[in-house]
């Protein structure tokens, strides 16, 4: 492990991932395209590592590069509607489509893929004759690119029952669907996890250690028996998997936890992503921290509308108060909880990265410097 003084932020990061000690306490915003492209209103015209670069973060870039899906007797093909498009599965069984509908800046889902058991019986077929062709080249190439500024990171496929919910079906019809199919539901949910396998397999080719699944876990999505029953144990197996290689697997839960944080804590991944506070979740840093222990890397900490709307000021007693009451800070990373909204002032980012830097060594004690943190509240006011 290199010498405090020496610690790059890709060193800084792995150090934080391994649980070893760091020489200041990371700060990695989840920031995607989306953020980016909000920051020309900032008079801004800038990629994502040039936006890491002026924020002086230590950069974790999501989603690179992961395996393309191959489909076998699948034929997909899109349509513009008035509204927004449709995307088309086709089958030698049958078709099935989604719909999305724009809305400012982004869109939604309008209708579900899998809105009958029909349906879901095509979607089984569709998940049986899914494999996966790795990017390996692209994925070196970007994370070469990055360097020291931080890493790349891999994404692998969030359990069969969370993409129902969030993506596939919808919540209220998947609950119609099991409570009504439950054998048939069971068997898309194992043939979906099959797939799921075979794609973390072709994530372990890749020169990455580190494979994150989206999960977005909430209590106002699932219940715990339906987390504990569906969800819990196709996590352990991917965890499972990873760990074969010796790699590490960070779990995305985003969304209000508190419900079932003791259950998550006694799951195989190495840690949590993107564990947020309230309003948009309901389980601050330093709860999480003490309630996983210190043998699981937690993420997160910052709520991110929240972070959107403040000034510099209280941006700085944000993060001196995560700093003060998160007791051991051993394989924290400090972050938004989930990614960093469109709009958001740049210079709330920058600030943050500014005053852990300063703060050095003390951003990691319950007592940071209060002549620093003293000269950037002053600062703030003028």
């Amino acid at each position: 492990m290199p010498s405090f003084s020496q610690m790059t932020n890709r060193e800084r990061l792995i150090a934080a991932f391994h649980l070893k000690p760091t020489d200041r306490l990371p700060f990695s915003p989840l920031m995607d395209g989306y953020f980016i492209s909000s920051l020309p209103n900032q008079g801004l015209n800038i990629d994502i590592l040039e936006a890491a670069r002026l924020i002086g973060c230590d950069f974790m870039e999501r989603h690179v590069a992961g395996p393309n899906p191959i489909y076998q007797q699948v034929e997909i093909r899109t349509e513009s509607t008035a509204k927004g498009s449709r995307l088309y599965y086709d089958t030698p069984i049958g078709s099935i489509y989604e719909e999305r509908t724009n809305s400012g800046n982004t869109s939604y889902i309008s209708k579900h893929l899998i809105e009958s058991i029909e349906d879901a019986k095509l979607f089984s077929f569709i998940a049986e004759h899914t494999r996966y062709e790795p990017q390996i080249d692209v994925f070196r190439k970007r994370d070469q690119k990055i360097g020291e500024m931080g890493m790349a990171t891999l994404s692998g496929n969030m359990s069969p029952i969370q993409e129902l919910l969030q993506a596939l079906s919808g919540v209220e019809n998947t609950v119609y669907l099991m409570a009504d199919y439950p054998e048939e539901m069971d068997q898309l949910l194992e043939t979906m996890h099959q797939r799921n396998l075979r794609q973390y397999q072709a994530l372990l080719e890749y020169p990455c250690d580190f494979i994150f699944d989206y999960e977005d876990t909430s209590t106002t999505v699932m219940s715990k028996s339906m987390f504990l029953n569906y969800s819990f144990p196709m996590i352990n197996d991917y965890a499972d998997l990873v760990h074969q290689e010796g790699k590490h697997f960070i779990t995305h839960m985003c969304g209000k936890l508190t419900g079932f944080i003791d259950e998550i804590a006694k799951g195989r991944q190495d840690g949590l992503d993107s564990v947020c506070p309230p309003h948009t979740g309901d389980l601050y840093s330093w709860d999480a921290k003490r309630i996983l222990g210190n043998d699981k890397v937690l993420i997160g900490g910052i709520d991110p509308p929240h972070l959107s709307q403040i000034s510099k000021y209280d941006t700085i007693a944000m993060t001196e108060e995560i700093i003060r009451k998160v007791e051991n800070k051993t394989g924290f990373i400090l972050s938004t909880g989930d990614a960093v909204p469109y709009g958001t002032p740049i210079e709330n980012l920058k600030v943050i990265s500014d005053l852990i830097r300063e703060l050095g060594s003390s951003s990691l004690t319950q007592s940071p410097d209060e002549a620093v943190l003293k000269r950037f509240l002053s600062s703030c006011k003028q």
